[in-house]
């Protein structure tokens, strides 16, 4: 699985990506992750499985979806802000699964 994590900058996310490698490490799954700014998502395309957008970014979902025509949602806020990756890790799979 490889899951994009999009941010404002792209450093806020940091400890969230690691948690969330952390999560999948424990389940065995096999994973690529990284996060990037959101003006640096164009050069993203084609890359990814999923994209999981900052809260901070919300009103930026439907526009990095279109860009990158795969599934994309914004982490819930207090997951974010917790870096709660196994919550993260669930959304993302959630994600893909619909």
């Amino acid at each position: 699985m490889k899951i994009l994590l999009c941010c404002n900058a792209g450093m806020s996310s940091s400890i969230l990506v690691k948690k969330i490698r952390e999560a999948a490490s424990k389940r065995g799954m096999d994973l690529e992750i990284t996060a990037v700014a959101n003006s640096g998502i164009r050069d993203e395309v084609g890359k990814w499985d999923v994209c999981l957008v900052g809260p901070q970014l919300v009103y930026a979902v439907s526009t990095i979806q279109s860009q990158l025509n795969i599934p994309v949602a914004s982490v819930e806020p207090r997951t974010y802000a917790m870096a709660d990756g196994e919550k993260a890790l669930d959304f993302a799979l959630s994600l893909l699964n619909k």
